[in-house]
């Protein structure tokens, strides 16, 4: 790409700073090394998921549903119980937890649309990330084509964007039938009350009461699944609120 095509501005998200889109004269001697820590997230209590993550996630994290100021919905993974918390980062802040949210590991990477070509969206990068440098880590250009990096790099940011479009149409699919429903989660840790809202989550009240049309369409599209994922890790506030105690029994109740 040529210099003239690095206007990323149109990229704004969680945890980037300086949004460019990759090309070989600018990056050709960029190398990504490994994160040392997970830093960048340290301040967020919540990341966007995508609905294929649920049976992962669902062990182990609040997976609700966050609503948008556009007014659409879109999964996310609960990390803290206050704003900028995140129990999931030890006091090294490596992220202390089975499974590490695609969101998060696709970081300094994402895909910026290309006005240009829009079947061909931009691989971008976050210059400001600390280790992306020319020192050392796996090149990201050879010569002037992309290295054997980059080009899986663009494999998972691709898939994963078809996976967020999958979801977008799966929360779609849940508003209009009517299952989601305002909550708020309320927990006791040592002590201390904690209330979260603004969450949705399914409600199980409707979901019963779905055509059984409807309940075989979502079973077969695998959603059904998802949504019994996304039920079965309200359970995991409990989990957060053990975190957010040192482990100190916790109480915790949805409404």
């Amino acid at each position: 790409m040529s210099e003239n095509q690095q206007d990323a501005s149109n990229v704004t998200l969680l945890f980037y700073r300086e949004i460019t889109v990759l090309n070989p004269q600018r990056h050709g001697g960029l190398k990504i090394g490994t994160p040392p820590d997970q830093s960048f997230a340290a301040h967020t209590n919540s990341v966007p998921l995508v609905g294929v993550e649920f049976v992962e996630c669902c062990r182990e994290y609040p997976v609700v549903f966050a609503q948008g100021e556009n007014g659409t919905f879109n999964p996310v993974a609960v990390l803290g119980l206050e704003n900028s918390e995140n129990l999931f980062l030890d006091e090294g802040l490596a992220w202390k937890a089975n499974y590490v949210p695609a969101f998060v590991r696709r970081y300094p990477f994402v895909l910026g649309d290309n006005p240009q070509n829009p079947t061909q969206p931009w691989v971008c990068v976050d210059e400001s990330c600390p280790w992306l440098g020319e020192d050392q880590g796996e090149p990201l250009f050879v010569g002037d084509k992309p290295s054997v990096f980059l080009n899986q790099t663009l494999s998972f940011l691709t898939d994963y964007n078809l996976q967020s479009q999958r979801t977008v149409d799966f929360c779609s699919k849940l508003v209009d039938l009517g299952l989601l429903k305002e909550q708020q989660a309320q927990a006791t840790a040592d002590g201390k009350s904690f209330t979260l809202s603004g969450l949705w989550a399914v409600d199980e009240a409707a979901l019963l009461q779905l055509d059984a049309d409807k309940v075989q369409e979502l079973f077969k599209s695998g959603e059904l699944a998802w949504i019994y994922f996304h039920l079965a890790s309200l359970a995991n506030f409990r989990r957060l609120a053990e975190r957010k105690a040192a482990k100190v029994p916790a109480a915790v109740a949805l409404h």
